[in-house]
């Protein structure tokens, strides 16, 4: 995919040439009602944006008078970089990058629990931004309600939950803090982050770690197969690189049997993390997390 026949477009309009191309690749077709709608414009320059994208892609879409409306090809290919995880949310969500979308085309759902607050996460992503710590009044596992600083250098989703990774002032050391956890969240305006609290002081964060995943030893033939096609295997594993802080989450939430001698049972195992015992050894905080016998 590339953007080559698109030199020289504004931001704005490659932003529209993008819609039109998610609409075919997705929903199969396109009209210059739908791009009137979704970025405010006449049909002048809906027609134009059209006429702009059937010329850098021809074979991609073509007029049914039928049906009134532009239809895509068997011969579509993507000519736009379309973001997978973009796509995606669009899917799931509607069209729009902030506000509640309300159109009728969503064919994706997501299965979450509980999602996080918008103000909680709001004050975290300020933080980060602004590079300011952050006083917050948490529930831990641990220790139950406690006040304590903490400076956030991102937010992650781990599959499940909202996480802030941040320095921990009261523990001296990097810790992940649950969103949903967060009771009140209060950005201090006139305090500043010191070097060893920042991102590029986290080693957990900034180091990397290669996860060779295969199909569950225990798995028989066709079970075996069907993995490792679902999961683009090549001889049998695939190699996921995860910071050492995603590790934990990552088997967690794929439920990978992290045991060194593939000990877990269940039909929802279906992975075993092939160096487990090399990983073990890296002493990872995050391993902690993972399917294992304790």
């Amino acid at each position: 995919m590339n953007s080559v026949g698109f030199e020289g477009v504004s931001g704005q309009q490659l932003e529209r040439l993008a819609h039109i191309e998610f609409l075919a690749y997705f929903t199969g077709k396109v009209t210059r009602k739908d791009i009137m709608a979704r970025f405010d414009v006449g049909s002048a320059a809906a027609t134009r944006d059209l006429g702009a994208y059937i010329e850098a892609a021809p074979e991609n879409i073509v007029y049914d008078p039928r049906r009134k409306h532009y239809v895509t090809t068997n011969n579509f290919k993507c000519l736009l970089p379309l973001s997978a995880d973009k796509c995606l949310s669009t899917l799931t969500s509607g069209f729009g990058d902030v506000m509640d979308s309300k159109e009728e085309f969503r064919c994706a759902h997501l299965i979450a629990l509980e999602k996080p607050d918008l103000d909680i996460t709001a004050t975290f992503s300020r933080a980060i931004s602004s590079n300011r710590p952050v006083e917050i009044t948490y529930v831990s596992t641990s220790n139950g309600e406690s006040i304590r600083t903490v400076c956030p250098h991102s937010l992650m989703n781990n599959g499940l939950r909202w996480h802030a990774r941040a320095y921990d002032r009261k523990r001296s050391k990097f810790s992940d803090f649950v969103l949903n956890r967060v009771i009140t969240a209060k950005l201090l305006h006139k305090e500043n982050i010191k070097p060893s609290e920042t991102v590029n002081d986290d080693v957990d964060w900034i180091e990397n770690v290669d996860l060779i995943i295969e199909a569950h030893p225990r798995l028989d033939s066709h079970h075996r197969l069907a993995v490792e096609r679902e999961f683009g295997m090549s001889n049998g594993c695939f190699t996921k690189r995860a910071r050492r802080a995603e590790v934990g989450y990552l088997l967690s939430t794929w439920n990978v049997d992290a045991t060194t001698s593939a000990d877990l049972k269940g039909k929802h195992i279906l992975l075993h993390l092939r160096n487990a015992e090399e990983i073990k050894n890296m002493n990872i905080e995050s391993f902690r997390l993972a399917p294992s016998l304790d």
